[in-house]
């Protein structure tokens, strides 16, 4: 406990505070609705993070996952009127086995391969949610009407409260990340990362340990899809389970920083914001295009680690967590 009371987490602890009292001082929907959507795409990218960063596995259906939960939510309060919060552990189990599925047919592959089978795997979901209309609505997707304020049915009167579940999910999505990478599969999966061959050589089940990763970033991202799609009340195949929307989640969490544990959330907030604004200089036609490849540029030319990289002292944290693996290893 001591360990968080430190003077290191004062400023975390303050930005938290400011965090909490900005819908007090806020007057108006929009600039809540703008920090709602970047609190769920923050929390979306940790979800990548995860398999994506720290696993060096760089996926492209992740919105896929998110569409499990969007679409359990909808689908059983719809149909069934149930709350959101009975849909979730449906929406998880899910995605969950999507992840297995998907990771049995492309972890034997590297590299770019996998990440271009992904994006097939991707496309057939999209296409399989799209061609079972009966349930799913197809192309035409689910609205979710407004009838009172109820938050067992996730429908409010504004944006509000919707800001407070974005802030808890992108804290829990952080927490649930630093402890995934402080146990052992987070350190396994550290080594796979930095040299999958060493790794088998010390008899690490790289494949067991990834398709663990990819299963764990899988259920996270359903819990956040189910969320944001009460926040868009709105879901359809094209939007979400698109080949877009997986490439925004993946974006977010490369300019932020991966392989690290603030580098989703600053990537959120940086990349939506830039998103909005160019949505009203510009018009929307085109404009998220153009801010993911201006990013990208400057990220990879001039600060590969990402954002997080400018609030670094030292840029050695794969090598840290390498080096904690062998000891660990060579204690054991």
């Amino acid at each position: 406990m001591n360990k968080f009371l430190s003077k290191k987490y004062i400023p975390a602890y303050v930005l938290l505070v400011i965090f909490l009292l900005i819908p007090a001082v806020t007057s108006g929907n929009y600039i809540i609705s703008n920090l709602v959507n970047c609190m769920f795409f923050a929390s979306m990218a940790g979800c990548w993070n995860i398999i994506g960063g720290y696993g060096g596995q760089v996926s492209w259906c992740h919105a896929s996952f998110v569409a499990m939960g969007a679409y359990a939510n909808f689908i059983m309060s719809t149909e069934l009127g149930l709350s959101p919060f009975i849909s979730l552990p449906m929406g998880m189990a899910i995605a969950v086995l999507i992840a297995t599925v998907i990771g049995y047919s492309t972890f034997r592959l590297h590299g770019p391969y996998f990440s271009i089978a992904t994006i097939a795997c991707g496309e057939a979901i999209r296409v399989l949610i799209q061609h079972f209309d009966t349930v799913t609505k197809g192309a035409a997707g689910i609205y979710v009407t407004y009838r009172k304020p109820d938050f067992w049915a996730l429908t409010f009167e504004n944006d509000i409260p919707f800001y407070y579940i974005a802030l808890v999910i992108t804290l829990l999505m952080v927490l649930v990340t630093y402890i995934f990478t402080k146990s052992k599969t987070g350190y396994y999966l550290s080594a796979i990362k930095g040299d999958e061959t060493a790794a088998e050589s010390l008899g690490i089940e790289t494949f067991k340990i990834k398709l663990r990763a990819f299963q764990v970033s899988a259920m996270m991202a359903a819990v956040v899809g189910c969320f944001y799609a009460s926040f868009l009340t709105y879901i359809a195949p094209t939007s979400t389970a698109s080949f877009d929307l997986s490439m925004k989640i993946g974006v977010v969490a490369i300019v932020g920083g991966v392989a690290s544990l603030w580098g989703p959330v600053i990537g959120g907030f940086v990349v939506i914001l830039l998103i909005e604004a160019t949505s009203v200089l510009f018009g929307s036609a085109g404009g998220s295009q153009m801010v993911y490849g201006i990013l990208l540029m400057v990220v990879i030319i001039f600060k590969p680690e990402g954002i997080i990289g400018f609030f670094r002292k030292d840029n050695t944290v794969n090598k840290k967590s390498g080096l904690r693996f062998r000891r660990k290893k060579e204690g054991a």
